[in-house]
């Protein structure tokens, strides 16, 4: 399976995993980012919008694409699992913030990012997912420790 210039599941991809961020952005306006250490929030920045941005458009790939249909089969059962998985941690977070949800919350959509750029072979992409991820877990873990101490 080969794609153009403009990918539309790596778009809807995006928008799936964007509305619970969204909504939770909404209803919770007051929330700051407790992690200082400027490094690590421009590298997630990076990795953040480099992986949405590279799932839709396919930039520097000549040969883009999975490599067989069996390829295709397996990343789009990883995807649904890790989808679902999200969504299902979205719900529980937004009922009672954990630190492990909230880490699951950082590492799934790193993996989607990672997964996806691997399969396709997409390197900058995976690269992406990869900053991201480290910048990602490194925040989440930095802004949700508190309820890890019962605070």
């Amino acid at each position: 399976m080969q794609f153009g210039w403009l990918n539309l599941t790596g778009f809807m991809l995006v928008a799936l995993m964007m509305i619970p961020n969204v909504i939770f952005a909404l209803r919770n306006r007051h929330i700051e980012n407790k992690c200082a250490c400027k490094p690590v929030l421009i590298l997630e920045q990076i990795g953040r919008y480099g992986s949405m941005t590279l799932m839709i458009f396919p930039l520097l790939v000549w040969a883009f694409g999975f490599g067989s249909p069996e390829a295709f089969v397996i990343w789009t059962a990883l995807c649904v699992v890790m989808l679902l998985a999200y969504f299902i941690c979205w719900g529980l977070y937004f009922r009672k913030p954990s630190l492990p949800v909230a880490i699951w919350l950082a590492i799934l959509p790193s993996a989607i990012f990672i997964l996806r750029g691997a399969f396709l072979r997409h390197w900058l992409l995976t690269a992406s997912g990869v900053i991201f991820a480290i910048g990602h877990i490194y925040i989440t873990w930095f802004n949700n420790r508190s309820e890890a101490k019962g605070k």
